[in-house]
């Protein structure tokens, strides 16, 4: 028993070592990151917007879109919606919620070729319609503030980007939204530190596919949607390959003023959530593994410990046991970081916190989705995204 004693507490004085690290952490993250409001207060952006979303079968989110985009504080701008390949409402609803509005129109697309991604191939077609300065890839499923597109226009102006991505805060609508999506996304964030992104020297390039913004002049010099036309995350192929070529990027944070319903089911979140990890982890299973491992840790052997130990030292003081009060204030010491931690993880996330009692369950399932995407690697196991199926190689 003191032999477990001992364990308990070293993984307990572990926990909330680590816990202490993960705060401060998040704290320097925040000065790293722009805030959208920055915008606010910067010169108004010239030129002519183009907003190019590709949609496949949208009819859950289309309306939301339209009428966000025609609520904007910025007037100068056009929309093409790319219709890939639909076999829904999306085009009624589409044309229903435009109201004629002349800034807002769309293009059928009925193919996709067979080396491209579908999404990929979508932006291409409405890239080669865009007549503006700007060019703004984004997602039916994002929701903007009316004063989003004009600040982002204005930083992107100010900061000479070649490529400005913004991050936009996830819906948290249904239970599920509310208990994995915040530790999806933060495993998504370990693997990429946002504020890496902005840093001049030792920049980890980051880009979030629901908001692209780019100049036309190098978006056309880097050569477009055609340089990254099989990768199923486009976006983080455009940051690594324009970052390595001396392009200058950044990404903002505007949780504040974007809101993204990513998934309406359990099985759509899981799908959607392994294809971002395969591709996160540079399609290496060992990788995947090593993530699943460590929020296995983290959330599961800590927190249990803990426990563990509060119960035993508390057990273990009534029967007047050395040391056994010192293992109970470690375990109960733990344990508050570790909550205190997963709360401000939550909250960073503008999650409600209620979801963060269950985050040891939400951290193992989405360790299974972890190591499925990396048997899916191994066994070639089809993934399927936007209409079509896409088998993928392992990088050892």
């Amino acid at each position: 028993m003191e032999a477990l004693g001992i364990i308990l507490g070293t993984i307990s004085a572990l926990a909330i070592l680590t816990a202490l690290v993960i705060i401060v952490r998040i704290a320097q993250a925040q000065r790293g990151i722009p805030r959208v409001r920055d915008g606010d207060r910067l010169p108004p952006a010239t030129g002519l917007l183009s907003i190019v979303i590709p949609a496949h079968n949208e009819a859950r989110v289309i309306e939301a879109s339209v009428r966000g985009l025609r609520a904007q504080t910025r007037r100068n701008f056009e929309v093409i919606y790319v219709l890939d390949r639909c076999n829904d409402r999306t085009r009624e609803l589409l044309e229903s919620a435009a109201e004629g509005d002349p800034r807002i129109r769309y293009i059928e697309n009925g193919s996709c070729p067979p080396d491209w991604a579908g999404k990929c191939n979508a932006c291409r077609v409405g890239a080669e319609a865009a007549s503006g300065e700007w060019l703004l890839f984004t997602d039916a499923d994002c929701r903007f503030a009316p004063d989003l597109l004009d600040a982002m226009l204005a930083i992107a102006q100010a900061r000479g980007t070649a490529l400005l991505s913004a991050l936009g805060r996830l819906t948290f609508q249904h239970r599920f939204e509310r208990v994995l999506q915040p530790v999806a996304s933060t495993v998504l964030i370990r693997i990429f530190p946002i504020d890496k992104a902005n840093r001049d020297e030792r920049r980890w390039p980051f880009a979030n596919g629901q908001f692209l913004l780019f100049r036309r002049d190098d978006y056309i010099a880097f050569g477009g949607h055609e340089s990254v036309k099989d990768a199923l995350l486009e976006d983080l192929a455009f940051a690594w390959r324009m970052h390595a070529k001396g392009y200058r990027l950044g990404v903002v944070d505007a949780t504040r003023r974007m809101e993204v319903a990513m998934y309406d089911s359990v099985r759509s979140m899981r799908s959607g959530w392994t294809r971002i990890f395969i591709e996160a982890c540079g399609r290496k299973p060992t990788r995947l593994r090593f993530a699943a491992i460590e929020l296995l840790v983290l959330s599961g052997v800590f927190p249990l410990s803990a426990l563990a130990a509060v119960a035993i030292g508390t057990l273990g003081a009534f029967r007047g046991d050395d040391h056994a009060l010192t293992l109970a204030a470690l375990g109960g010491g733990a344990v508050v970081a570790i909550f205190a931690t997963v709360g401000l993880i939550h909250q960073r996330q503008r999650a409600p916190l209620l979801g963060s009692a269950l985050h040891p369950f939400a951290a193992a399932t989405v360790a299974w989705w972890l190591f499925d995407g990396a048997r899916m690697l191994n066994r070639r196991v089809p993934i399927r995204w936007g209409g079509k199926e896409y088998v993928l190689e392992p990088h050892r």
